[in-house]
């Protein structure tokens, strides 16, 4: 079975974490968005993706292109670029991919389609099924939110599950039910989709409901479209959270290294991830909702709450860090304080420093404090 993938841009809302990486490299709980969604369809019975893309950028491009070669040698899956000289939007990339997805006309079995930017449970296996046993043209993940307006809405008929009216971004109430951005469709879909210009599924999507061919599945679990790098943190509870049912052995506890040699004795509360290269000293705590990621060092004392830390970072003794995305190869001083932050790569904060609400680009020194601001806006430091 083929799936796509589709990665658009490389998602400047994202800043400054994309300056050094495309959003799918992204590393969300020690593990790339990219190979999260990847691994989830091979779960599903995927053996083929096509990824789609628009954007090149010269340093991006080449890191994305063997990440992929990475992702098709850990999976064993085939995974083949489609490549866009221009934005073609959600639906027009698998018109540009058709023959590929389709293996020139030749297959007609139904595929699998994920945005990029998406995470949840992914219940392809399911949501398959349920394609194959309608028969309509396209099946689509709906979650509930509340706020349906800032999404495409689906009215859904409750007996059947199918899709009677899909408006996009309504101005008034129609439904909590929205696109969760993952699809199965039909090879039939592609005589809908104009060639040559940008489609959107917020164009594609009306027409099949309005003919009865667009049927639903209601997730259940989190879902979240990563939107900027609030959402991103947002994420990382619930996801956790999944893991301590679905897979415990992957998260850290404190029993599990009490009195491990110098890397043991600190203590973990809630759901915390250690990479099992990153060093923990003495006294440490950790938690709730806290990933280390590879090669991180945390010295004596060190309080983590809330915090993602990028491969290499390094926290000094008795340094506190809550509610913030700490980036590849920065350093925070001893004693320092930071909260409500987003470092890009290797951002150095000195030792003793605030620093509170603050978006700070790659290769900063940060040598003076950062309060909050007045408004509530994070300060950005370039």
């Amino acid at each position: 079975m083929k799936a796509v993938v589709l990665v658009g841009g490389f998602y400047t809302h994202m800043r400054p974490l994309t300056l050094t990486l495309p959003l799918p490299l992204l590393e969300f709980c020690n593990k790339t968005l990219l190979m999260h969604q990847l691994q989830a369809l091979k779960d599903a019975g995927v053996s083929e993706v096509v990824v789609c893309v628009h954007e090149s950028r010269a340093e991006n491009s080449s890191a994305f292109d063997e990440a992929l070669r990475q992702c098709e040698s850990a999976l064993g899956l085939k995974i083949t670029v489609s490549k866009e000289s221009a934005a073609l939007g959600t639906a027009g990339p698998l018109k540009n991919a058709e023959a590929l997805i389709t293996d020139g006309g030749t297959n007609d079995s139904p595929f699998f389609v994920v945005n990029s930017d998406v995470l949840c449970a992914y219940p392809l296996r399911d949501l398959l099924h349920l394609h194959v046993k309608n028969g309509r043209e396209g099946t689509v993940l709906v979650t509930r939110s509340d706020r349906p307006s800032a999404y495409g809405a689906l009215v859904v008929d409750e007996r059947t599950g199918g899709v009677r009216h899909f408006v996009e971004k309504p101005e008034t109430f129609i439904s909590d039910l929205i696109n969760a951005g993952v699809y199965v469709f039909s090879p039939s879909v592609f005589r809908r989709i104009a060639a040559g210009r940008a489609v959107s599924m917020n164009e594609l999507l009306p027409g099949m409901a309005d003919e009865e061919q667009l049927h639903s599945m209601l997730l259940t679990g989190y879902w979240v479209k990563i939107t900027g790098t609030d959402t991103f943190l947002d994420a990382v509870g619930p996801h956790l959270e999944i893991m301590r049912h679905m897979s415990p052995q992957e998260l850290t506890t404190s029993a599990a290294n009490a009195g491990a040699g110098d890397g043991g004795g600190y203590t973990t509360k809630g759901d915390v991830m250690v990479h099992a290269s990153a060093k923990i000293g003495r006294g440490c705590v950790l938690g709730p909702r806290v990933v280390v990621g590879p090669g991180c060092e945390l010295a004596d004392g060190v309080r983590l709450e809330g915090v993602t830390l990028l491969k290499g970072a390094r926290v000094r003794g008795h340094a506190i860090v809550k509610d913030s995305l700490i980036g590849w190869g920065s350093t925070i001083g001893r004693w320092a304080y930071v909260q409500d932050c987003v470092f890009g790569e290797d951002v150095a904060v000195k030792d003793g420093v605030l620093v509170h609400s603050a978006t700070v680009l790659p290769h900063n020194k940060l040598k003076d404090s950062i309060r909050p601001s007045p408004t509530g806006e994070k300060k950005i430091v370039i």
